[in-house]
């Protein structure tokens, strides 16, 4: 399920959300989610490949378990970057920016940049 041709290798925060909706559509994938759901325990098999997930939904009385081939973690790490401090950087004169204010490379036109 390729991305469009016409977008950049590196697609805004907007196209990367709508093809991933896209995605879900096309694949049918929503019927598969479990919101409002604490995974309990998540376990990887070696043997099966596999991994079995405890989990217990809104409402639920007792844990469930589901085996599945893939887990995704979609916790939301990301919503509060992280900036580590370094020695020195009080004197540093420049912008520090961390990804996640990145909105284009218009602001960054004509300058010289380090990405790290």
């Amino acid at each position: 399920f390729p991305m469009p041709k016409s977008w950049a290798r590196y697609p805004s925060h907007w196209q990367l959300h709508e093809y991933l909706q896209a995605f879900v559509r096309h694949f049918d994938l929503a019927r598969l989610y479990r919101m409002r759901t604490e995974v309990t325990a998540c376990s990887f098999d070696e043997s099966s490949e596999s991994w079995t997930l405890r989990y217990r939904g809104e409402g639920d009385q007792e844990e469930q378990i589901l085996q599945v081939d893939a887990v995704a973690m979609c916790v939301g790490q990301a919503c509060a970057p992280y900036s580590p401090t370094y020695p020195g950087q009080e004197t540093f004169r420049g912008r520090v920016m961390h990804t996640v204010g990145y909105r284009g490379q218009a602001e960054f036109q004509g300058k010289r940049v380090m990405v790290v």
